[in-house]
């Protein structure tokens, strides 16, 4: 009779709400887990603060993580991340930041990591920078080696050029693919140097990979282009990094203003 009792209380406790869920969990400090690939080598490892083991999850604080590919190291840091067994997908929260060996570095409120897909995704603001390179807009996907990224929408990316600065922005998407040194910009590109400025329907911009400087960039439908008080308008215009000039394709015309002082 008493055993019955004692087994029908730890039945009600186990019921009980928030009690069960006490009972499965594990609270670890200066929490380590790694994983290995077949061949025997290094494929990831996660440190943090402090964990809480749940059955098909672990919740970390301060994490601090490396992801090894081949001939590169991904580190990722976040203050949460909720990291699932079966998958070894990461979500990450609150202050991201990533940084690969080619020192690219990346800053944004969250990230999700899709060790399956070997991509990462977000829908937040992010900021990403490599030498003197520097893009930001609204949402990114990207694999995981950060070789090519995908911004979604509002982005601006600054480039530089000579002793100066190139801004480009467009209403997105963004296609970047930094191994070849390419950009390409979608919806109402807007580029701005110091002396003009250029609109165009999208445009393509190729960069040297090592210096980051531009080569040439190549902009292509209603193109208008505004320079002191010129405006030329041309359906395709290749700007030359380098000579510092354009190149106008599909009848271009010139519009002409004169300043007030030439008509008096």
């Amino acid at each position: 009779m008493l055993l019955k009792r004692v087994t029908a209380i730890l039945l009600m406790c186990l019921a009980a709400p928030g009690i069960s869920e006490g009972l499965s969990q594990q609270r670890i400090e200066q929490f380590y887990l790694s994983n290995l690939k077949e061949d025997g080598t290094r494929d990831w490892e996660i440190t943090g603060n402090e964990a809480m083991v749940y059955e098909k999850h672990v919740d970390i604080d301060r994490m601090n993580a490396k992801f090894f590919g081949d001939g590169d190291t991904v580190s990722v840091k976040s203050n949460k991340a909720k990291l699932i067994k079966e998958s070894a997908n990461v979500f990450l929260r609150e202050d991201v930041e990533i940084e690969n060996q080619q020192g690219m570095k990346m800053n944004t409120e969250s990230l999700d990591w899709i060790r399956s897909d070997n991509k990462i995704e977000t829908d937040e603001w992010v900021q990403v920078q490599r030498d003197d390179m520097q893009v930001r807009g609204k949402g990114l996907r990207a694999d995981t080696a950060l070789k090519n990224i995908d911004f979604n929408k509002d982005i601006e990316l600054q480039i530089p050029q000579g002793q100066k600065y190139i801004s480009i922005r467009c209403e997105g998407p963004l296609e970047i693919q930094y191994h070849q040194g390419t950009a390409l910009f979608r919806k109402n590109v807007v580029v701005t140097d110091r002396k003009s400025k250029l609109f165009s329907d999208r445009a393509k911009v190729h960069f040297d990979p090592e210096s980051k400087e531009i080569r040439r960039i190549v902009a292509e439908g209603h193109v208008k282009i505004i320079r002191d008080e010129n405006v030329t308008f041309a359906e395709k215009a290749t700007y030359m990094g380098k000579e510092g000039r354009v190149i106008l394709e599909g009848t271009p015309r010139l519009i002409y203003f004169p300043n007030s002082e030439e008509t008096e």
